[in-house]
């Protein structure tokens, strides 16, 4: 009788702690030793790569007739300096959706379309901007979003982000996001638009923000390159950047070059540069070694090196 009882009570302890075959725990951790130029100040430190440290869950359950839902919980993590600090634990994203043959319909914080179709020239490891001459909008909140089948490598998908909590609080949409992408084979391209209101949740000026980008890339086999153009309508502030990269493979290992500019009309214009060397130990395990300049007409010339280290599980 005790054996039997210890064996429900066992049992009984282990249900909450399994974990559904449909449900997935994940995360990286991608550190590393930088060092910093910037006219003032020449040092050495540690920070997070580009691939933000995170933890996150997701998972789906079969609703039967094609159908299922869908959901995704990631927090981003403090993993250079410990301890307790306002940047230890940040929500990435919390969406729940259903997908089927109809597409699919996610509520909550998550990507913007515009990301999804423009970011294909985010190829460099390094945490600092001179790595990225881009205007992305990442991942937004309180959003609506639709994405529709592949249909042979075309796809659309749709943002409404609807929020009454900015200081032109009304009734509707405050931000819409948009993309056309098209994948197939070794060729893929992305067209997105963002628009934010002003004075609203997702944009607290008195400004609308309206973004246009075109992002590309074509892989040879041993070689690929990218390209991406994004022109911003914010008032007096607008702004256009391009990038232009390229890549090569030989065994585990991926050398990146990348050049792109920044024109400001309301501030100084800056030109960049970054070139890097990756070698993957394996699947989920990679090494990287690489250096960025970034000049700023009237300013000071900023460069980073960057040597870190990412493991993905």
């Amino acid at each position: 009788m005790k054996k039997l009882l210890s064996i429900a009570i066992a049992a009984a302890v282990a249900a909450p702690m399994a974990v559904s075959a449909d449900t997935t725990i994940y995360g990286l951790i991608d550190n590393a030793l930088t060092h910093n130029d910037n006219g003032t100040t020449d040092a050495w430190d540690i920070e997070k790569g580009n691939g933000t440290s995170r933890l996150g869950v997701k998972g789906s359950e079969d609703l039967g007739n094609g159908m299922k839902a869908i959901f995704q919980y990631e927090w981003a993590t403090e993993t250079t300096e410990g301890g307790s600090t306002s940047l230890g634990f940040t929500n990435r994203l919390g969406f729940v959706g259903l997908t089927g043959g109809f597409g699919t319909v996610a509520i909550g914080r998550q990507w913007t379309p515009y990301y999804g179709a423009v970011a294909k020239t985010n190829i460099m490891n390094a945490p600092s901007a001179g790595f990225r001459q881009t205007l992305n909008s990442y991942r937004t909140g309180n959003a609506l979003a639709y994405v529709t089948p592949n249909m042979n490598g075309f796809s659309a998908s749709l943002a409404f982000v609807i929020d009454n909590s900015g200081a032109d609080a009304e009734d509707g949409v405050d931000g819409t996001s948009l993309a056309l992408k098209y994948d197939n084979g070794p060729l893929s391209v992305g067209l997105g638009y963002n628009a934010f209101e002003a004075n609203s949740a997702t944009n607290a000026t008195v400004n609308d923000n309206e973004t246009l980008g075109l992002s590309g890339k074509y892989n040879f086999g041993n070689f690929a390159i990218v390209g991406a153009y994004e022109d911003r309508d914010f008032g007096a502030a607008d702004q256009e950047a391009w990038q232009l990269g390229a890549e090569a493979y030989f065994g585990n290992n991926t050398a990146r070059i990348l050049i792109g500019e920044i024109d400001n009309d309301a501030a100084a214009d800056t030109d960049a540069w970054a070139v890097g060397l990756e070698h993957s130990f394996s699947k989920r395990t990679r090494v990287y070694a690489e250096y960025a300049s970034q000049d700023t007409t009237g300013g000071v010339d900023v460069s980073e090196f960057a040597l870190g280290l990412r493991h993905d599980f």
